[in-house]
Order: C-alpha cells, then sequence, then structure tokens
C-alpha cells in the first residue's frame, strides 16, 4: 500500500533538501548522514503513514539501496507496504521465532533481510526490510541500527495513532454523555418537583374533607387515604433527595471540562458546608452508620449554629465528605463498648501563614491508632493500611480526597486523639 503520490513526492524531495544541505557542509552522503536523515525526518512526518515511506526512500535516495518495506499482517504474516525496487513483491520466509533469538540480518539471493523488532515490551517481530542488492557484512552494525530505530519510531507513532483515536472516543463519549444522562437527568429533577407539587396537593385535599361517618361504606379506605398520602410525599421526598445526590455525583465527575482539560476542572462557587456538604451526606449514610451500631455526633465545641460559606466545587467537595463517611462505617471500631463518629469544623487563626486563616474540617472513628510508619503514606494512590484487611476497597479513596482538597488550595492529614483517629481537611478562607 502507497501513500498518495503527492505526499511520496514531499517525503522524497525532503530527504533530497537534506541530503544536499550535508553536502554544501562537505559531508559526503555516508551510512551515518543516512542515518541521521532518518532520525530527523522521522520526527518531522508525524504520520505513520509517511514513515513507513522514510523506511524505503532514505536507503534508496541516500545509499542507493533499493528497499522495500513488509509489516506483519493480523494473521501473522509479512506484507508489502512499501517499496522502491522495480521487482516488486517478492516472497521471503523468516526463522521462527525471528525475534529475538535468531540474527537480525537474513541473507537472500541478491540482497538480505533485516528484521523489525519490538524490544521494548514481549520481543516480537512487526515487519522487515528487505534490501535489493547484496549486503557486505561490515554493513550489518548500520542496517541494525537502521531497524532498531525504524521500530522504536514506529512504537511511538502507534501509540499516537492509539491515543489519538482514544481521545476521539471519550470525546463522541462525552458528547453522548451530555446529551443522554446530564439532559436527562434535569428533566427528572423537573418531574420529581412536579410530583411533590402533585402529592402535597392531594394530601391537602385529603386533609380538608369532612371527616366520615363511622357508618359509611368506605370508612375504612377514607380512614387509610391520610395515611397513605403522607407515606407516599415522605417516600418521595427520600427518592428525590437519594436522586439529587446521585445526581450531583454524576453530573460533576461526567463533567465535559474534566475531559478536555485532561484533569478536574473545578466549578467553584459559595457553598454552605454545613447545610448543602455534611448534613446531606450525613442523611445519605445515617442508615448505614446505624446497621453497624455506630452512633453519630457533631464534636462538642462546634457552633452547630454556624453556617460556614467557602468557595469550592459543591459536586467534587460532596464526594470527598462522602468518601470520609463511608470509610467510617467500614473502619469504625468498638471502644469502651461504644462505637462512634464525630465530626465538625473549626476556624484555625494562621492556617495558610500569617493572616490567613482556615476553616478545619474533620471526621473522627473510634479505633486504634494507624501504625505510624503507614500514618505517611494514607493519601497514597492505591495504599491500604494493614487495618483494612477483610474490607473491600481499592486504596483509592483518600487519594481522591487529598486531590480534590489540594485542588482547592487545600490540605489533609491524620492525627490520632485517643480514642480516634481524625482525618482533617483544612480550607483557606475566601
Amino acid at each position: 500500500m502507497q501513500p498518495a503520490p503527492p505526499k511520496r513526492a514531499h517525503i522524497r524531495t525532503r530527504i533530497q533538501d537534506r541530503l544536499a544541505r550535508c553536502k554544501e557542509q562537505g559531508h559526503a552522503p555516508d551510512r551515518l548522514t543516512a542515518l541521521n536523515i532518518f532520525f530527523e525526518l522521522g520526527l518531522e512526518f508525524d504520520s505513520l503513514h509517511d514513515f513507513k515511506s522514510l523506511c524505503v526512500l532514505v536507503p534508496d535516495i541516500c545509499l542507493g539501496t533499493p528497499a522495500s518495506l513488509y509489516m506483519r499482517g493480523p494473521k501473522g504474516d509479512l506484507r508489502l507496504r512499501r517499496t522502491t525496487s522495480a521487482q516488486g513483491a517478492k516472497v521471503f520466509s523468516l526463522p521462527d521465532p525471528p525475534c529475538p533469538e535468531s540474527p537480525g540480518i537474513v541473507r537472500t539471493v541478491g540482497g538480505a533481510v533485516v528484521t523489525i523488532c519490538d524490544a521494548e515490551h514481549q520481543p516480537r517481530l512487526i515487519g522487515a526490510i528487505a534490501l535489493h542488492r547484496e549486503v557486505p557484512p561490515d554493513e550489518d552494525a548500520f542496517w541494525l541500527e537502521f531497524a532498531r530505530g525504524a521500530a522504536r519510531i514506529m512504537a511511538v507513532k502507534q501509540t499516537a495513532v492509539s491515543n489519538r483515536k482514544h481521545l476521539t472516543f471519550i470525546s463522541n463519549l462525552v458528547r453522548d454523555i451530555g446529551h443522554n444522562v446530564i439532559v436527562p437527568n434535569i428533566q427528572f429533577k423537573l418531574l420529581f418537583l412536579q410530583l411533590e407539587r402533585q402529592l402535597t396537593r392531594l394530601q391537602r385535599r385529603i386533609d380538608g374533607l369532612a371527616p366520615p361517618r363511622h357508618d359509611a361504606t368506605d370508612l375504612d379506605a377514607r380512614l387509610e387515604l391520610p395515611v397513605l398520602a403522607r407515606d407516599l410525599l415522605s417516600l418521595q421526598k427520600t427518592i428525590s433527595s437519594r436522586f439529587q445526590q446521585s445526581s450531583l455525583f454524576l453530573e460533576s465527575l461526567l463533567r465535559r471540562g474534566h475531559f478536555e482539560k485532561g484533569g478536574y476542572d473545578l466549578l467553584l462557587r459559595p457553598c454552605r458546608f454545613k447545610s448543602q456538604v455534611f448534613e446531606p451526606q450525613i442523611e445519605r449514610f445515617q442508615s448505614m452508620f446505624h446497621a453497624q451500631g455506630i452512633r453519630i455526633e457533631v464534636a462538642p465545641d462546634v457552633r452547630i449554629d454556624e453556617e460556614i460559606v467557602l468557595p469550592a466545587d459543591l459536586g467534587l467537595f460532596s464526594q470527598v465528605i462522602a468518601n470520609l463517611l463511608a470509610n467510617a462505617i467500614k473502619y469504625t471500631r468498638s471502644v469502651a463498648g461504644e462505637k462512634l463518629m464525630r465530626y465538625g469544623w473549626e476556624t484555625v487563626p494562621d492556617a495558610f501563614g500569617q493572616g490567613r486563616e482556615g476553616v478545619r474540617l474533620f471526621v473522627a472513628t473510634t479505633g486504634p491508632e494507624i501504625p505510624s510508619g503507614e500514618q505517611a503514606r494514607l493519601f497514597e494512590e492505591g495504599f491500604r493500611s494493614t487495618g483494612a484487611d477483610g474490607e473491600d476497597g481499592s486504596g483509592h479513596g483518600l487519594s481522591f480526597v487529598k486531590q480534590i482538597v489540594e485542588l482547592h488550595r487545600g490540605r489533609v492529614g491524620y492525627a490520632y486523639e485517643a480514642p480516634m483517629n481524625i482525618f482533617s481537611i483544612i480550607m483557606p478562607r475566601a
């Protein structure tokens, strides 16, 4: 498969220009010159298709050696991809396996075949360059280096091709997410709101009915209706609240800006940490704490009536607190016959330098102290403390917490104050 003629002609012209420049500088066209031109133009042309042409044009133009490039096909056979030989495609066989055990150069009648091997990963044959002239032994080192360079550059360009395909897929996926997930989520929120209004209206109508007579034929139904209406409204509010939290997490994690930026793209806005972050997450996990026999309390010194307002990404920071609470459910242990999770916040003067105060948010749980040798690694990706044995987890949660907090210009920390393990977040005041 040859490239389009205009493109091939351009590549040929670039090689000839580089060769002419070398001659002007007093360098005779030798193997070192050919190798330099090959590597330089290999970086200049991004396309793998163009690079395949370089593999045969450089030997032909610089060294007068007609060449053919064969690439390994899906079935393991070598297929002709580029050639400067007038002889056309030739059929040849190579030792099996040709990489890396057998010699890199296999001599044939009137020429030689230089194998191109992927040596970076599991050694394997990826192609071969057929040289259509006699190759003396003193040229072996050059042609082997030429083939090794071809293999390295091919690997880089193949990775680039693969990455471009992945990025294109991700870009299309993000558009699909916006169209098929985020937009319907907004519609669901409106439906939940309409349902709540209708149920509230229904309850008011039921409450406004005249009391049923004791001898009415529908007495049981009339007595049951107010209870059913209240239960439905309560259930609707619970479902709506859970949906709002799931929707918040989904939309913040699948935000288009993350994919375009290649990292978390914060949407900062004033957030009320007590009512918008802590309380919704505590409510979300409350039944799970109860199931584990863990008592929840606000720290004694916390001013529960104080509303902390800080600039933050509500969706991502809610997940930070959710991660800490999920860990609390898994790792709280009984001390003196009680399991306790305590949370709160406090102002920290000069937390970020003289006159720059911060707010410390914390989640504390009863249990044994994490070994001192492990404390510094708690927020590392993939690290799990020895105390986590037997508990499900990947070691990603605290790493996520650290990453999001530091993007907010805050910092994380761990301390032990018997009998509690304390995980802290310090955020700067605006």
